[in-house]
Parts: structure tokens; C-alpha cells; sequence
């Protein structure tokens, strides 16, 4: 009897320590006028109901440093929580946004301003865009403005996410796989590769 009980214990304890998981990691790197200036780590781990993806962001332009981070955490595939911070050295703006969900709301604060997003659940976010083509999606939230940005297919996989602006980052898809993006930065267009 107690031999059964350890197996059935082992085989039990196997189970819960091996449940499925899912991690990817994508990275590019970042050019500006055809120099490779930086690099963008994207990983994501899928576990049962559970997803959560970190990008960190690290870029080189003569002496400024632009360090960024989005941290996503999910739900059932709904956003609970995403953090974005940016700094960006000596002379360059920092921004930092927070956003969690509270029942059927979002509390977003973007550089200590509070705002309310109701009745939301927010499914896609611009980090999702580094892992999974936006077929019939055509919003996405912004973790670092801490809104929504209308995104457009313009066809053969090529997506335009719309900034406040005016300005139109461009992502590229080949074979359900993002492989470059285009960014309207202050300082110039700004291109991501995929590199692995």
C-alpha cells in the first residue's frame, strides 16, 4: 500500500511540475540609417491559462542610451497587468505607464496621470504583435501610451498601427512570422530585423 501511494505521489508531482508551457523568444536587431544601433529581446511564456511576455528594448545612438522594458501579464488571454518603462539617459524624456485591470476597468497611469479605461477586456496589445500576426484584429493597446491604437491590414501580411500623431509604424509578417518593422521615432525612421 505505502509502495502504491509513492508512485501514485510521484506520478502526481510529475504531472503538476511538467503541465505544458510554451516559451518563445524572438530578437531584432535595430538599424537607423542602415547601422545597427541596438537590439529588441521578445519572450513570451504561454502556461496553462496564463501568458505573460517581457520585451526589453536596448539602444546605442552616439552617447544616448535608450534602455526600454514591457512587461505583459495575461489572463485567459486577457491583460491583468503591463508595465513600460523608458529610460532614456542624460538629455532624453523618461516615461513610465502602468496598466491593471480592476473588474471591468483598466487603471492606467502614464507619468503619474491617472485614467480610466471602462468596460474593457483588453485582449491584443502592441507586445502581442512580435509573436502572433493581428489577422481581424484592428485595435491594439498601447502599453507604453496606455491607450488603444487603430491597427490596418494593408495587405500581404503587412499591418499599419496608427499613432496619435499621425505617424504609422509599419509590421511585416511572413508566414504568420513578424520579420521587420518599420518605427517614426522623433529621431528617424527606425527599422526592426528579425534575427532570430
Amino acid at each position: 500500500m505505502k509502495s502504491l501511494f509513492r508512485v501514485l505521489f510521484s506520478v502526481i508531482t510529475a504531472a503538476v511540475l511538467y503541465l505544458p508551457s510554451h516559451a518563445q523568444t524572438n530578437t531584432f536587431e535595430v538599424r537607423i540609417a542602415n547601422h545597427a544601433v541596438g537590439t529588441i529581446e521578445a519572450n513570451r511564456k504561454v502556461s496553462g491559462q496564463a501568458k505573460n511576455i517581457v520585451i526589453k528594448t536596448r539602444i546605442q545612438i552616439m552617447l544616448s542610451k535608450i534602455n526600454s522594458d514591457i512587461i505583459n501579464e495575461y489572463n485567459n488571454n486577457v491583460l491583468t497587468t503591463a508595465k513600460s518603462s523608458r529610460i532614456s539617459g542624460k538629455n532624453g524624456e523618461d516615461k513610465e505607464t502602468t496598466t491593471r485591470r480592476n473588474g471591468k476597468e483598466y487603471a492606467v497611469v502614464v507619468n503619474g496621470e491617472k485614467s480610466v479605461i471602462d468596460n474593457a477586456e483588453i485582449e491584443e496589445c502592441v507586445a502581442d504583435l512580435y509573436f502572433v500576426e493581428p489577422k481581424q484584429v484592428t485595435r491594439v493597446f498601447s502599453e507604453t501610451l496606455g491607450r488603444f491604437l487603430p491597427l490596418k491590414s494593408i495587405g500581404g501580411g503587412v499591418y499599419e498601427l496608427i499613432l496619435p500623431e499621425g505617424k504609422k509604424n509599419v509590421f511585416k509578417y511572413e508566414n504568420g512570422t513578424l520579420v521587420l518593422v518599420e518605427v517614426n521615432h522623433t529621431f528617424g525612421k527606425a527599422i526592426f530585423v528579425k534575427v532570430s
